[in-house]
């Protein structure tokens, strides 16, 4: 059944018509989504690379490509080139042993990649990309500062795959996932890479001092807060007001890491609690960073003790804690009112702060309705559903949103604690009496094309099948 609104908004119009006066204006046709929009010269440029690949016989033909042409391509942030540029950059704090090869259509607009040193410096990260000479040259010919959508691009994904397929596989990773959910859905934010941020890379002899003394838990705090404070003076430098954080860290984790980094005689859980809680400085530099916005993915905790920054705390108060639904048809209207009382979320409402629907079923074949959460494909030339759901991937959408609704209402507003709160409000507003405190923490942003990509007009709200 459609829904009675919006016939009774058509309704309402035909009898302002027909009275003569307070007429409501005709609002002007919206352009067609600028993936529907070929200029004459791009189509040049798509023919011309769509040439080059298929001219790279040695790639398609020969079981070795060892002996094919391949080059070395160093990854330089002078090349940083946005022709509409925010100022306020995406910091994506994840799994970053390399850049992945879907990053080279996108180098244009990555303004930093850094990791923290052994000895503890946060610094930018010397990295070359190995690749086919062809490919490399035809993704970053549409690195350019004027954004290109990926489905812009979508003839070349044929010719790529069928030429350069095996080279795909380097896009595996945490990280490499995270990115190609934020890339195409933010067009006109900077992005910054951080590689994970663990003890067992910059802090390993004080994680595997099993002592337990508080000289030990002092030296490991101390690591903590020199990283924090290089956090901070990064996140200035390079403008970041949002971070991505699709990962954390638990009592779980703290043992894991233990058994890999230092063996498997691992101390007592008083022990691993306290290096766990060492970690509190950069929470907080991620978390109470004044006017940065944090997105974080939700876990099941269980309790304070063994999962201290994942529960509601007020010492975090720029930080939004992500969970997911899938549903077809959430039935929810743009600021989340509706049949929220069907919905179920995952994980429990005390480890959330906002559940988004994805609108692809957890199983398979991953059925999904028209507006499905969609990432990037392994070249930057074509877009699709995900196939799968955690909250690793909704923590990108719910930051997607965030920044959809500060351009929305406060495009000139500084960013600022107070404006995250206005923010927040926005994403969670209040009005849904069966929820507790009436917020509408339920909210499907995707159905109603809430999003930078489709705000821009870069994209249509609905998923255009290829």
């Amino acid at each position: 059944m459609r829904p009675l609104r919006p016939l009774l908004n058509v309704l309402l119009l035909g009898m302002l018509a027909g009275c003569g006066e307070n007429v409501l204006p005709t609002p002007p046709p919206r352009e067609p989504p600028l993936s529907q929009q070929m200029e004459p010269v791009l189509k040049g440029r798509l023919e011309s690379a769509r040439a080059a690949i298929e001219s790279d016989g040695c790639f398609r033909e020969e079981p070795d490509v060892s002996s094919c042409a391949w080059g070395d391509f160093a990854f330089d942030p002078g090349q940083f080139a946005m022709g509409q540029d925010t100022g306020e950059a995406i910091l994506i704090v994840d799994d970053f042993p390399a850049l992945p090869p879907r990053a080279i259509r996108y180098k244009n607009r990555i303004q930093g990649y850094f990791r923290v040193e052994p000895q503890g410096v946060v610094g930018p990260v010397s990295f070359s990309w190995r690749a086919p000479v062809t490919l490399f040259q035809t993704l970053g010919s549409f690195a350019t500062p004027d954004f290109h959508p990926a489905e812009q691009l979508r003839e070349l994904r044929e010719p790529l795959a069928s030429t350069y397929g095996f080279h795909e596989a380097g896009n595996a990773g945490h990280g490499s996932f995270v990115l190609s959910l934020l890339v195409e859905a933010n067009p006109h934010h900077p992005l910054v890479l951080l590689d994970t941020l663990s003890f067992r890379s910059f802090a390993l002899e004080e994680l595997c001092d099993a002592s337990g003394t508080p000289e030990a838990l002092h030296r490991l705090r101390a690591k903590a807060e020199g990283v924090a404070a290089q956090l901070r003076g990064l996140m200035g430098a390079q403008r970041v007001r949002f971070v991505n954080l699709s990962s954390g860290v638990t009592l779980e984790s703290m043992r894991e890491e233990w058994t890999a980094a230092c063996g498997p005689m691992r101390p007592d859980d008083t022990v691993m609690r306290d290096k766990l809680g060492a970690y509190a400085p950069i929470y907080d530099a991620l978390f109470n960073t004044p006017g940065v916005f944090a997105a974080q993915a939700a876990i099941n905790a269980a309790n304070r003790q063994d999962n201290p920054f994942d529960l509601p705390s007020e010492a975090f108060p720029n930080r939004l804690r992500v969970g997911f639904f899938t549903a077809l048809d959430s039935g929810l209207g743009p600021d989340g009112r509706g049949p929220s009382s069907r919905i179920e979320g995952w994980p429990g409402r005390s480890n959330v702060d906002l559940y988004v629907n994805t609108g692809v079923l957890p199983s398979r074949p991953f059925a999904h309705n028209s507006t499905p959460l969609l990432q990037v494909d392994g070249f930057g030339v074509d877009i699709h559903p995900i196939t799968f759901t955690t909250t690793s991937w909704v923590a990108p959408l719910a930051l997607s949103r965030f920044i959809h609704a500060r351009s929305t209402h406060f495009a000139d507003t500084e960013m600022s604690d107070a404006l995250i709160q206005e923010v927040l409000s926005k994403l969670v507003p209040r009005g849904c009496d069966d929820l507790p405190e009436q917020r509408c923490i339920y909210q499907d942003p995707l159905l109603h094309g809430q999003t930078e990509a489709v705000r821009l007009n870069y994209r249509p709200r609905e998923y255009v099948e290829p």
